[in-house]
C-alpha cells in the first residue's frame, strides 16, 4: 500500500539544565545524507564543539539515535546507538543496543534524543504516549540497581511502558558504565552510562502507544520481509545462532588459540571445555527467546540450579560478556560467571571494559605490583572478583583507580605492559594469521573494537567467504587470512556495511545470515530506505553515506587528538608463565605495510596519517566542513569512482553459486541439529 502523505518522526533537544525541550522534524536533506541512527546522531555530535571539552562537562552531548526500519517489521530491526564523546577514548563514542524500547520510541514520534548540559539534580525523562517529554525528580531513584528501578519506573507509567537507565556504576562515573534498555539488553561500549550520569539522568520512560511508524510502500517492505525471512530460514549462521547464538564462538575461538585467558597471559586451559555452549544449553538455560522483530533467537534465558547460586536467573548472554568475565578472569564455571554477570547488568557497567580492567588488576596482584598486606585478589576466584566490582562501582580503595578503566589504571600503577588497549579502549590481543580482523580493531572510530568492522564475510571461510570475497574484493579470502594483500579496502567495505545497518536499526548479528544468500546489500538497503521514505536512493548512494559518517567520526578524533602512532597493537612481553608460541601468534608488525593501514588510508581518502583530506570532502558533499576539519590537500587519494571499480558493492551470485549455497547450508543445519542433540546427550549422560 502506498501512504502519500507520510510524516517523518522527529529529534527531541532536550537541555537538562533549562528544562528546554524542542522538536524539530528530519529533513529529507537528512535523511539522504546520513539515513538515521548513528549517522544523524553523528553529524549532531559533530556540529557541535563536544570535541573541545572533557567527556563529562556539561558541553558534551547524549545522543539516542532508533534507525527508520524499527517498527516496520523487518527481520532484526529494533536497534538504536547511543553516541557521545567518550569517557573511555576521550574521542568519539558509541553504542549499539536493541530492546522495545526503540520499537516504542518510534511509536510516539521521535527517532533521535539529544541531552544538552546537566541536570542540578537526578532526574528521569518521561516520553508520553502523545510525544509530549517531561522532566521528572529521580531522587528517589539514584542509587538503585537498574533492575530495580526498571521494574519500578514501568509499574509506575503503565503496562507496556519501556524504561532504558543507568546503575549506581553510571552515578558515581565509572568510565565503563553501561546503559540498560527494556531491563535486560546492554549497550556496554565507550561509557555512555557514565556520560548518562554526568549529567544526572538516571533513566528515560517511554509509555506504550499502539501502532507503527508510518512507510511510504508498506507492499514493498512486506516483500524484502517475506524474502529475507526465507533466506534467514535456510542460513547456516542463523540455525548456529538459534542453537547456540553467540556462545558458539567460545569452542571456536578456543580452537584457534583466540581465547582471554588471566588477562591474556594463555589461549588453553584444561577447564575450557566446561566452558563450551552445550554446557550452558544443558545446566542452566530455561528458555530460548529472540528479541522483537528477529528470526535468529540467539538470546537465551537461564537459571543457576544448584551451588550456592540457587535461584538467580537472568536473561541474554553473549560471548563478550562471558569471555570478560569469565577466562579473562580465571573463571571456567557457568554458575560464577552467570552470577557476575547479573551483577555486571545490575550494577550497569561493561562486562568487557570491565572483565579486562579486572583482569587487568588481578595480574597486578599477580605479579606484586600491587603490594597489599590485607588482601590479595587472585585470578580463579569469584568472590574476588565480585568483591573488586563493588568496589569499582563505589570507587572504594584500589576500585577508585580501577574505575578509570584499564589503560588510566595502568597509568596509575606504573603497569601499561598489563594493560592492552587500543586508543585507551580494552582490546586484549591479535592474531597475525587473521589479518583483516585485526586491522579492524586499529581502525574502529570508536576505539578497540570488534563490531565496526566486523569482516563476518572473510573471517571463518568456507564457500561463502570464497563467493563473496570474488565477487566483492577480487580476491581469495581463506588462502589470504594470514597475508597483507588488500586487507586494507576488505575493511573499509566492511565498516561501511555496518554503518549503514547501524544507521537503519537493524542487528549485524541476525543480518549476516543474508549476504550468503545473496541478499542485504547495498542495493536492497537502498530499496529499504526508499520503500520507508519515498526516496530515489542507489547502491553508490547507501555505501556514500556510510563513507560521510566515517569521514566525520574521523575528524572528530583528529580534533581529539588521534595521531598515526595510536594506530597499533598491543604486545605482551616474554616472561613467567607465558607461552613463546601464544607471543608469537598475537605479534604483528605488518601494520604499516602496504596491503593494510596505508591502503585503508587510501580508500578512506585521508592523507598516509589518517587525516582528513579536501578531495574526499568535496567527493561527498561535505564541504561546508573542510575548515572545521582542517582537511589538507593529498596526490595520492583515490576517488570514490575509482575504488568502486575495484570493489564491489553486491554479491550477486549466480545460479549455481545460489544452488551450491543452499545445498551446502541445508547439509551443514542438518549436521548442526545432529551435533547439538548429540552433545546434549552426552551431557544427559554424564
Amino acid at each position: 500500500m502506498i501512504v502519500e502523505d507520510t510524516h517523518e518522526n522527529q529529534i527531541a533537544y532536550i537541555n537538562l539544565t533549562t528544562g528546554d525541550v524542542k522538536l524539530e522534524a528530519i529533513t529529507r536533506e537528512l535523511r539522504k545524507n546520513y539515513i538515521g541512527g548513528p549517522g544523524i546522531n553523528t553529524k549532531i555530535l559533530y556540529d557541535s564543539d563536544a570535541a573541545e571539552y572533557d567527556a563529562l562537562s556539561e558541553k558534551n552531548l547524549l545522543i539516542f539515535g532508533v534507525g527508520p526500519s524499527v517498527g516496520t517489521g523487518l527481520p532484526a530491526s529494533n536497534r538504536c546507538t547511543i553516541t557521545a564523546k567518550s569517557p573511555i577514548t576521550d574521542a568519539y563514542g558509541d553504542s549499539n543496543v536493541g530492546g522495545e524500547f526503540n520499537v516504542r520510541l518510534r511509536a510516539v514520534g521521535i527517532d533521535h534524543l539529544v541531552f544538552s548540559g546537566r541536570s542540578g539534580h537526578p532526574v528521569y525523562v518521561l516520553i508520553k504516549s502523545s510525544g509530549e517529554i517531561e522532566i521528572l525528580d529521580a531522587a528517589g531513584l539514584w542509587g538503585m540497581q537498574t533492575e530495580k528501578v526498571t521494574d519500578l519506573l514501568a509499574e509506575r507509567h503503565g503496562k507496556g511502558s519501556e524504561v532504558t537507565c543507568i546503575g549506581p556504576a553510571g552515578e558515581n562515573l565509572v568510565r565503563f558504565a553501561s546503559v540498560i534498555m527494556s531491563k535486560c539488553h546492554v549497550a556496554g561500549r565507550t561509557g555512555m552510562g557514565c556520560v548518562m550520569g554526568a549529567k544526572r539522568l538516571k533513566a528515560i520512560v517511554v509509555e506504550r502507544k499502539i501502532g507503527k511508524p508510518q512507510v511510504f510502500d508498506s507492499q514493498q517492505i512486506k516483500e524484502i520481509r517475506d524474502q529475507w525471512i526465507k533466506k534467514c530460514r535456510a542460513s547456516v549462521i542463523l540455525k548456529s545462532g538459534s542453537i547456540q547464538g553467540t556462545l558458539m564462538l567460545i569452542k571456536r575461538y578456543h580452537k584457534q588459540g583466540a581465547l582471554p585467558i588471566r588477562n591474556f597471559q594463555a589461549a588453553d586451559d584444561k577447564k575450557v571445555k566446561d566452558l563450551y555452549a552445550e554446557n550452558f544449553l544443558y545446566k542452566h538455560e530455561t528458555k530460548r527467546k529472540a528479541c522483537i522483530y528477529c528470526p535468529v533467537g540467539c538470546a537465551r534465558e537461564y537459571e543457576i540450579k544448584e551451588g550456592r547460586y540457587k535461584g538467580e536467573k537472568g536473561d541474554r548472554l553473549d560471548y563478550g560478556a562471558v569471555a570478560g568475565i569469565g577466562p579473562l578472569n580465571g573463571i571456567f564455571d557457568w554458575a560464577s560467571i552467570l552470577h557476575l554477570k547479573n551483577l555486571s547488568d545490575n550494577l550497569g557497567f561493561d562486562a568487557i571494559e570491565g572483565g579486562s580492567t579486572i583482569g587487568f588488576l588481578l595480574e597486578c596482584y599477580q605479579r606484586g605490583i600491587i603490594k597489599d598486606p590485607e588482601k590479595t585478589y587472585e585470578f580463579g576466584n569469584p568472590d574476588d572478583v565480585e568483591e573488586l566490582m563493588y568496589k569499582i562501582c563505589r570507587r572504594e580503595g584500589i576500585g577508585d583507580i580501577a574505575a578509570e578503566g584499564a589503560y588510566r589504571a595502568s597509568i596509575v600503577l606504573h603497569a601499561e605492559e598489563y594493560a592492552f588497549c587500543i586508543r585507551k579502549s580494552s582490546s586484549g590481543l591479535h592474531s597475525n594469521s587473521h589479518l583483516a580482523k585485526s586491522l579492524s580493531y586499529l581502525t574502529s572510530t570508536r576505539g578497540a573494537d570488534h563490531l565496526k568492522g566486523y569482516v563476518f564475510t572473510a573471517v571463518f571461510g568456507g564457500f561463502f567467504s570464497e563467493v563473496v570475497s570474488k565477487h566483492i574484493f577480487k580476491t581469495k579470502a581463506e588462502k589470504n587470512f594470514s597475508k597483507v594483500e588488500k586487507k586494507g579496502r576488505v575493511v573499509c567495505w566492511h565498516e561501511n556495511y555496518k554503518y549503514v545497518i547501524d544507521c537503519l536499526g537493524l542487528c549485524l548479528f541476525a543480518i549476516t545470515a543474508l549476504p550468503s544468500a545473496g541478499a542485504a546489500y547495498f542495493n536492497e538497503f537502498a530499496e529499504v530506505t526508499n520503500a520507508i521514505f519515498n526516496m530515489d536512493l542507489t547502491d553508490e548512494d547507501m555505501y556514500c553515506a556510510g563513507e560521510r559518517i566515517y569521514q566525520l567520526q574521523n575528524a572528530f578524533n583528529v580534533a581529539c587528538g588521534l595521531k598515526l602512532e595510536d594506530y597499533h597493537w598491543p604486545q605482551r612481553k616474554k616472561e613467567n608463565g607465558v607461552e613463546d608460541k601464544f607471543i608469537k601468534d598475537t605479534t604483528i608488525k605488518v601494520g604499516g605495510e602496504e596491503g593494510m593501514l596505508p591502503e585503508y588510508f587510501r580508500y578512506r581518502g585521508l592523507t598516509p596519517t589518517g587525516t582528513p583530506t579536501v578531495k574526499r570532502f568535496q567527493e561527498l558533499g561535505i564541504s561546508m566542513y573542510i575548515d572545521k576539519a582542517k582537511a589538507t590537500e593529498a596526490d595520492d587519494v583515490i576517488s570514490i569512482e575509482a575504488l568502486l571499480k575495484e570493489i564491489g558493492l553486491n554479491a550477486e551470485l549466480t545460479k549455481k553459486e545460489n544452488r551450491i549455497n543452499e545445498i551446502m547450508s541445508s547439509l551443514i543445519c542438518k549436521l548442526m541439529t545432529k551435533q547439538d542433540e548429540k552433545a546434549l546427550r552426552h551431557m544427559k549422560n554424564e
